[in-house]
């Protein structure tokens, strides 16, 4: 049985993640302590509890410790999931993204299956929807994995409310891209979006922000919609695709009361000046995302046994995820080129 130290690194909700998702891929058992030991509120959390049991569901596992507040998990997983309709509901403003994340590749690397979620779909800590659909999915898709997302309703925190569907089919091929040196952009969308109870104005305004900080930008494309949701809420996403449709990233600001609209969207196109002057593949948010499927590509695609790619800046989450992933796949290695916060090199080795 693997024992992990829930601490390590970036200590949070990610190594219970990671942990749940490789233990039903792999079949091993684990015990994490210490869980979320770095969090202002230690311990399991319902979003997490939601995905322990969500991947408890899937596989038939044995668990203890599976209660709100927990700082120690036992998980056993007893099967691979079967094809069938899941729904879960996370009963708060959780992020439905990162349970979807938890999922796909228990269910990718079975028959595949339908999954409803329900909680946040665009909150604070987590990729919102349209960053999951609009950057992540491209990208895995590009590794062999056959999926869809669908978007049924908004979920802004605190009431969450929202509702994705994923149809996943099994992952039968394995691909590893070739990436082109850096990202050079192709074209730009940006979406302003507003819950309806909020003035018109709003979606505007942050239109004009992301505009200000990117005055001669061509190839752009702005979509503005207000939603209904259960609670109130604006975001601003923007999505960079690079040459030849192979590499893609991804910024988003949520707004609130008190910050302008306008800085809501200068914030994002900032992200996005600061992502392309590193000459970079990724940015720091996909890094640590993409960690898990190209893992998984790389060790089932027979004919390679090393796949790199570069990071604007390296982060805990991203070095957790080196550290953690080997552990349930041994035959892999992971080292990561220079220090937490600078531009970094990611190798991945099959051995």
């Amino acid at each position: 049985m693997l024992v992990i130290d829930g601490a390590y690194g970036e200590g949070g909700g990610q190594i219970v993640r990671t942990s749940l998702s490789l233990s039903v891929v792999t079949g091993k058992p684990f015990k994490i302590f210490n869980l979320r030991a770095k969090r202002p509120k230690s311990g399991l959390q319902p979003q997490h509890l939601a995905c322990v049991k969500a991947l408890a569901y899937l596989s038939e596992a044995e668990v203890k410790g599976d209660e709100l507040g927990s700082q120690e998990i036992l998980f056993i997983p007893k099967k691979l999931p079967e094809k069938l309709h899941y729904s879960f509901d996370i009963g708060t403003a959780g992020s439905t993204l990162l349970l979807f994340q938890t999922v796909v590749y228990p269910l990718s690397l079975s028959e595949g299956g339908e999954v409803v979620i329900k909680g946040g779909t665009h909150v604070p800590f987590s990729p919102c929807y349209h960053y999951v659909k609009e950057v992540f999915l491209p990208l895995v898709k590009l590794l062999g994995l056959k999926l869809d997302l669908n978007l049924e309703a908004y979920g802004f925190y605190p009431a969450g409310g929202g509702k994705i569907r994923a149809f996943i089919k099994p992952w039968k091929e394995f691909f590893l891209p070739t990436l082109p040196e850096f990202f050079i952009p192709e074209n730009l969308t940006v979406y302003s979006v507003s819950s309806e109870r909020i003035p018109a104005h709003i979606v505007e305004r942050q239109l004009k922000g992301v505009l200000s900080e990117l005055p001669n930008c061509e190839n752009f494309i702005a979509y503005k919609e207000r939603v209904k949701s259960r609670s109130d809420g604006t975001f601003v996403f923007l999505k960079a695709l690079g040459q030849k449709k192979v590499l893609y990233a991804g910024f988003t600001e949520l707004g609130k009361r008190g910050y302008p609209a306008e800085e809501v969207g200068k914030k994002v196109a900032r992200e996005w000046k600061n992502f392309l002057s590193t000459k970079s593949q990724f940015e720091e948010h996909l890094a640590d995302q993409i960690l898990i499927p190209i893992s998984l590509a790389l060790l089932k695609q027979r004919s390679a046994k090393f796949f790199g790619f570069s990071v604007a800046k390296v982060t805990k989450h991203l070095l957790t995820q080196a550290w953690l992933i080997p552990k349930f796949l041994p035959e892999l290695k992971i080292t990561i080129e220079d220090k937490e916060g600078e531009k970094g090199y990611v190798s991945l080795y099959r051995e």
